[in-house]
């Protein structure tokens, strides 16, 4: 099981290059903050693994805590803003069909009975241990939040990846309206990862579809750079050892 692997691009670039922390700076004023101010820190642990997150909402921050077992997979999650969430896992794979289950234990808050014999996740893997297929929930608030179906598409060459689908559902406290997806393209420079492309899209509650992109660029290291969505709004990533 140690050697699944779930293509999380930022925690290898992270560990490979001994990052303790990335904070995010906006590039542009809105209502909510000003140009340069932090919007976003992120820590993290000695295995390149998210640590700690503080993020600035409307009417107030956003803090993660997250802690891992010895396979580095996530065995807690300390939500809160107004109110706190905690959701504690563990873990079943089936050798045979390479599937990683993953089911909420106790204690957490909001989690009945009924949830914690059902799995929180699903991980479905390829023979040489990538991921396939993912569907999870958010885990940020009581009801869980919103559940992700997630499928990943390889190059036949290269065998990288070359796109992810995501489906956001709604949770059962949001209108079935809110779902949507979100279709990102990976691209590469001498078999390293120079940037991505983003396209969210959804359906209003005019029934017409709406859509806006998203590029992130990396440096030569793996490490993200800057994130520029509908071309104007800009993202800063600073790293730091």
């Amino acid at each position: 099981m140690s050697e699944l692997d779930f293509l999380d691009f930022n925690q290898a670039s992270i560990l490979k290059n001994d990052i303790k922390k990335t904070l995010l700076i906006s590039g542009f004023d809105t209502a909510l903050y000003k140009k340069n101010d932090t919007i976003e820190i992120i820590e993290y642990n000695k295995s390149g693994n998210i640590k700690n997150v503080w993020r600035k909402s409307f009417m107030y921050s956003i803090n993660e805590e997250y802690e891992y077992d010895s396979l580095n997979l996530e065995k807690q999650k300390i939500f809160f803003t107004d109110f706190k969430a905690i959701f504690n896992f563990r873990y079943e794979f089936d050798n045979d069909s390479l599937i990683l289950y993953k089911y909420y234990t106790k204690p957490s808050i909001g989690i009945s009975k009924q949830d914690i014999s059902k799995p929180a996740a699903i991980f479905k893997f390829k023979n040489d241990g990538k991921i396939l297929e993912s569907s999870q929930y958010q885990n940020n608030d009581y009801g869980k939040g919103k559940k992700l179906t997630t499928k990943y598409d390889y190059d036949t060459k290269s065998n990288s990846l070359s796109s992810k689908e995501i489906l956001y559902e709604p949770s059962d406290n949001e209108d079935s309206s809110l779902s949507s997806n979100a279709i990102t393209d990976y691209y590469y420079s001498n078999k390293k990862l120079d940037s991505t492309l983003t396209t969210f899209s959804w359906i209003d509650r005019e029934n017409q579809k709406q859509s806006y992109l998203r590029k992130v660029i990396f440096d030569q290291n793996g490490l993200a750079l800057k994130a520029i969505t509908m071309d104007s709004l800009i993202i800063y990533y600073k790293h730091i050892n």
